[in-house]
């Protein structure tokens, strides 16, 4: 027995595919790729983030409403007094979530699984007649269904399963009364056919991401396959307009039942299906003999009946049928449209979607192959499984043999991949099957997915080990941004107790966060553990030579990450006006590129190579600093106004005064004239009690984590750590780089002092500048950190120290005319302006020049110190097209200009 069958329930209506598309592009499974963009519905000629990018994966059960049910001697209820269920509603549960989608990989998206749907039947007051839940399954017999007016297909696919767990109301229908009465094991068996859903790529109606789905539920015996029909299976022949079919004998019923819900297409997306007129059975004997019309095939009896036709026959009919190969054809052409194999033989693995964890106990895995003939076990029938060009990571046999109840064990093992793919964890395997004597032509396959191993660290942080999972969710799942940010470990720790529930979840429940299906129970319970971690879960710990060079990597991205933003609003202002606010943003701007040559300087000094551009991240806008720093902060490129510089530049620059000893510091550390330098930025001599006293306060200096001041001082203190038997500084002194015209020095680092020094520098121009606005050591206005001077613009005066020695913003005016600034648009985006017009190539033109200067910076610092003054023209050409800009009108906001997008794509299809 199954659905196939009688007695039986119908079903027909909408439901609704919030599937997510942005993680169909494995290229956007790298991070550093990754841009705002992606997670963008399609506007062609750009892929974006396809169809529906923020989807949240969901299944939902939307109108559906029971259209007939059958008895177990085939009368057919049509009607509310033949039946109290028909017209009823078939739901989802109204107090959990939602049942989901989920791709086995992004590169094999043919089987993905539904998870969680708990399926619900109430009756015409509302009443919970029937609960259960849908077993995990996938996808099957995926086909076009429709030709779409641009000539795109429009898909359809079934899933077969079982309803389990069932709870049971007040029943007093006749067909499922039946229904309970014949299945044997509190189990149902369930089919959905899914087509029709509108994506919207050719217009944008109101039913974007609902489709048709209809249905059936049966009786389900002990012993039956949950997602198939181990019966017989009618195939597409040459020309056939239909899809195969599963079919099925019942010789209590007298019956052939043949079920066409998948089969037969439509004239159009969710149109009637297309009449191919009557159709008969026929035997396939040496003379083809009619057996039986079909009844139920005609189009206006798809949603009344699920598509499942019926061809009823007599004893001696059943007794041929039996045993003879069966077809459908056309009554008036006699045209065959499906037949079964010459000898009637089907093949089918009981279960076919597999994800397999090297080194844990998910490392194998077993399925049942079901062999049939004339829709009987078939004994002795050998299965070939493979190609043979499987990866070795993958174990499986190359044959199994059937027993007398027509069934073998597979059994698959996986070991570690090796990473191919890199960015998409472990690799994704398609293993085909099929009967041997058949020529090796496959009758299905397996898909598997092994993850690559995840050695536990021993001490798990965010930056170096969970935050580049989690961030790589938060980009593929947009839709997830609603709650929290996965990239932001402040979003993560807030809500860490939710994480972890839904992360130990079980798989099949709705709670089990979507993404993490993706998630190897290696990183799954690494990341647990880092969320157990007391006091807190660690941010950073520099352990290794690798640490540092990771983590220097990061402050060289933060440095450039400060740049576009603070040079779109110097931009932004016109010549001759804003004058002095203008000096004050171009001076920060200078000492940001001064640190990022200086952060290139210490990494190339510890062997590191810095990566600066494509196919390492370039921050984009809005967006978060890059690293571990100011998770909060959210940074833009606008134009010059008071709120921008108060509300973006000053969050960016707050200074963190740290705490020594359990004081709060106050001072310098050292005295710069102490230290003795040479024109090229080389140390000549510095007193060995200044280095003491300042690697002394590194070690002892606590900021507010995740501060940029505590970021340089846990790479100061990573430098201390590792370099106490001098075999730190092992990089090539040819690839340093000197400037010396820039702010302050720039350090050619060669060992732990210049490399400390540089550090300190760091933190005293910008933005952990440890000095106290109430104390005696800050002689000169000119050298105020990043923060004071912008405070200066947003007070309107310099800050000058008062007679009473203290420093108040109380000097000359800094005055800000809004009339000398451009009306630049905010936030300039070159992929929000139409392809192919005159706006979009200016701005392409502006994102070209800014990668170009990417790759030179990157060239600068990894063997080319010549190119300095190359590198020097780049930015200047910069600013002539981002002048340029200003002369475009922005189309879609009044009165506004475009302004430099500061893009370097990475990917275009």
């Amino acid at each position: 027995m199954s659905y196939l069958g009688f007695p039986r329930l119908n079903f027909a209506g909408t439901f609704q595919s919030d599937i997510c598309t942005v993680n169909n592009i494995p290229p956007y499974y790298d991070n550093n790729m990754f841009e705002p963009r992606f997670q963008w519905r399609m506007s062609m000629p750009d892929y974006n983030g396809l169809w529906h990018p923020k989807g949240s994966n969901a299944i939902r059960l939307t109108d559906l409403r029971i259209t007939s049910g059958s008895l177990p001697d085939g009368t057919l209820l049509t009607t509310r007094a033949q039946d109290p269920l028909v017209g009823c509603r078939v739901t989802d549960d109204d107090l959990r979530a939602h049942g989901k989608f989920v791709d086995l990989d992004p590169q094999n998206q043919m089987v993905s699984e539904l998870y969680g749907l708990r399926m619900r039947i109430l009756d015409s007051e509302g009443n919970e007649v029937l609960r259960g839940d849908f077993a995990p399954s996938p996808v099957d017999d995926v086909w076009l269904r429709a030709r779409l007016p641009s000539g795109r297909g429009d898909p359809s696919g079934s899933y077969q399963s079982v309803l389990t767990g069932l709870v049971w109301g007040e029943v007093r229908s006749p067909a499922l009364q039946a229904i309970r009465a014949t299945t044997t094991d509190d189990v149902l068996s369930v089919k959905l056919v899914m087509d029709s859903v509108e994506d919207g790529v050719e217009h944008w109606p109101d039913n974007v991401t609902y489709g048709r789905l209809v249905g059936s539920i049966g009786p389900h015996l002990a012993g039956e396959p949950c997602q198939f029909v181990a019966g017989r299976r009618l195939r597409k022949t040459a020309g056939s307009p239909l899809n195969p079919a599963p079919c099925r004998v019942d010789e209590a019923a007298s019956a052939v039942f043949v079920d066409l819900g998948n089969s037969t297409p439509t004239t159009a997306r969710g149109g009637p299906l297309v009449d191919l007129g009557p159709l008969n059975l026929v035997a396939r004997g040496g003379d083809p003999v009619v057996l039986a019309p079909l009844t139920g095939t005609e189009p206006a009896a798809y949603e009344r009946t699920a598509g499942i036709a019926v061809a009823k026959l007599t004893r001696e009919q059943l007794e041929i049928a039996k045993k003879t190969p069966l077809a459908i054809r056309k009554a008036g052409t006699g045209e065959t449209l499906l037949a079964e194999n010459a000898d009637a033989t089907y093949l089918r693995c009981e279960q076919v979607v597999f994800r397999l964890h090297p080194g844990k106990s998910q490392a194998t895995a077993t399925t049942v192959v079901h062999a049939t003939k004339f829709g009987g076990p078939a004994a002795g029938v050998e299965v070939f499984l493979g190609t043979g060009k499987e990866p070795a990571a993958f174990g499986y046999p190359e044959k199994v043999t059937t027993g007398a109840d027509g069934r073998a064990l597979i059994s698959l093992s996986g070991e570690d991949p090796g990473n191919p793919r890199k960015w998409v964890d472990g690799v994704a395997v398609e293993c085909p099957y099929g009967f041997t004597a058949n020529g090796q032509e496959p009758e299905g396959q397996l898909a598997v997915r092994i993850f690559d191993p995840c050695p536990r660290p021993a001490k798990p942080t965010w930056v170096r080990d969970v935050q580049p999972i989690l961030q790589q969710y938060s980009n593929l799942y947009p839709s997830m941004n609603a709650i929290l940010d996965l990239g932001n470990y402040n979003h993560v720790i807030r809500h860490q107790t939710y994480i972890r529930r839904t992360m130990l979840a079980p798989p099949e429940s709705p709670n089990h966060m979507p993404v993490t299906r993706d998630l190897s129970p290696g990183r799954r319970d690494m990341i647990v553990e880092w969320l157990d971690t007391k006091p807190a879960p660690p941010i950073l710990e520099i352990e290794t030579v690798e640490d540092l060079r990771g983590a220097l990597q990061q402050a060289l991205l933060v440095e450039l990450a400060t740049i576009p933003p603070y040079l779109a609003t110097l931009f932004s202002i016109k010549p001759g006006h804003n004058v002095k606010i203008a000096e004050l943003i171009r001076g920060v701007v200078i000492e940001e590129m001064q640190h990022l040559a200086q952060v290139c300087n210490i990494l190339n000094a510890v062997g590191g190579k810095p990566q600066i551009g494509r196919p390492a991240l370039v921050p984009t806008y809005p967006g978060k600093l890059p690293g571990p720093v100011m998770p909060d902060v959210v940074v833009r490129l606008r134009r010059l106004s008071i709120e921008h510089v108060r509300n973006c530049f000053m969050a960016i620059e707050q200074p963190d005064h740290p705490t020594v000893d359990g004081k709060e510091f106050k001072g310098a550390v050292i005295k710069p004239e102490n230290v003795q330098l040479d024109n090229a930025g080389n140390v000549k001599s510095v007193p060995a009690s200044d280095i003491r006293a300042l690697e002394d306060w590194f070690n002892k200096a606590e900021y507010t984590p995740m501060t940029i001041g505590w970021f340089y001082d846990r790479i100061a203190r990573g430098i201390s750590k590792l370099d106490r038997e001098g075999q730190l500084f092992t990089g090539d002194p040819n690839l340093q780089v000197s400037w010396p015209d820039a702010p302050g020095v720039l350090y050619r680092v060669t060992d732990k002092r210049s490399a400390l020094l540089a550090i300190y520098q760091i933190v005293e121009q910008g933005e952990g500048s440890p000095h106290d606005l109430d104390g005696d050591d800050l002689a000169d206005p000119d050298e105020l950190g990043h923060y004071y001077r912008f405070a200066e613009i947003v007070e309107g005066r310099q800050l000058v120290r008062t007679p009473s020695g203290e420093w108040k913003y109380e000097g000359p005016e800094i005055p800000f005319d809004p009339e000398g600034v451009y009306q630049v648009v905010d936030d300039a985006d070159t992929f929000r302006l139409p392809a192919g017009g005159q706006p979009r190539r200016a701005s392409e033109a502006c994102d070209e020049s800014y990668t170009n200067l990417l790759t030179a910076l990157n060239r600068l610092f990894n063997g080319h110190p010549e190119e300095f003054d190359n590198t020097v023209g780049l930015m200047y050409q910069i600013q002539l097209q981002a002048k340029a800009l200003y002369d475009t009108p922005a189309p879609t906001e009044a009165d506004a200009v475009l302004g430099p997008a500061f893009q370097s794509p990475g990917l275009r299809f």
